[in-house]
């Protein structure tokens, strides 16, 4: 009933449909909160591939309390800039003609806005700092204490493709950028399926 459905909405729809999903599920499992796992939902409609990711920070940056040296900033900021650079973390067939349009990287782990900047490609506006809910904020105990905190880094990518056609594969270069990162569980929209995926260090592509 529910392929059925989610099969007649357009594939950009379905894409914020999984997004809402996979937010939901992740509410739920707050206290399971996995490290070393990550998310991608990726979806094709037309000549636009569309790609959101979801990670712990401490997949990406070691930790997920707000920083507390210039070291840690440092490394928020530097893994910021490497997330916006999608071009390099999916490498699309070199016959799709394809382009990084826009890329949007969200964290909730400091304080402080993260600026965007241009990709070469086009602008890349909406990059800004997710707002803190409740179960976000840091609480300390009655000694002062920092309680465990789960923090995220999300992004969210655009590209253009002249021949969609030649989009057999997506090779994911999310392991080599971020150690941290052992597992990615992905769910794939095209217009004629959907479909779950997993990658792993040895298992990097998407196929299509």
């Amino acid at each position: 009933m529910f392929r059925s459905t989610i099969s007649s909405l357009p594939v950009a729809m379905v894409l914020i449909l999984l997004s809402a999903m996979a937010q939901a599920v992740e509410y739920r499992r707050h206290e399971a909160h996995a490290h070393g796992v990550a998310h991608l939902n990726v979806a094709i409609e037309g000549n636009r591939l569309y790609i959101e990711f979801s990670s712990p920070a401490a997949n990406i940056v070691g930790f997920e309390h707000r920083p507390r040296t210039q070291d840690q900033k440092g490394a928020i900021q530097a893994a910021i800039q490497k997330l916006k650079k999608g071009d390099k973390l999916f490498v699309l067939p070199p016959g799709s003609r394809s382009q990084l349009e826009t890329a949007e990287v969200d964290t909730d782990i400091d304080d402080h806005d993260s600026h965007g900047t241009d990709s070469g490609h086009v602008r890349k506006d909406n990059d800004h700092h997710a707002s803190e809910d409740s179960h976000d904020k840091d609480h300390h105990d009655a000694d002062g204490h920092e309680n465990e905190r789960h923090s995220e880094f999300k992004a969210k990518y655009q590209f253009s493709c002249d021949n969609p056609k030649a989009l057999s594969h997506i090779q994911v270069k999310l392991f080599q950028a971020f150690p941290g990162i052992e597992h990615i569980e992905v769910q794939l929209v095209t217009e004629q399926r959907q479909t779950a995926q997993d990658l792993t260090q040895k298992e990097k592509t998407i196929r299509f």
